[in-house]
């Protein structure tokens, strides 16, 4: 994970969104008054999205049995 300056991001919004897609490489976008934002590609998001997915999936079950 890399973190870079809003100004810097905007400049090189190209370079960094290729590195992001091609190297898989997650980008901090610091900005003014915490801000902040992530830059991931979308292959990323969707493992991300998954996993949390697969997690709750897993959970569910235990509630279930927790609250018989």
């Amino acid at each position: 994970m890399r973190t870079v300056s809003s100004s810097s991001f905007l400049k090189e919004f190209t370079l960094y969104a290729n590195q992001a897609h091609d190297d898989k490489e997650t980008f901090v976008i610091q900005r003014a008054n915490e801000k902040n934002l992530v830059l991931l590609s979308m292959d990323s998001y969707n493992a991300l999205q998954k996993e949390l997915y697969l997690l709750k999936k897993e959970q569910d079950p235990k509630k279930e049995q927790t609250s018989k």
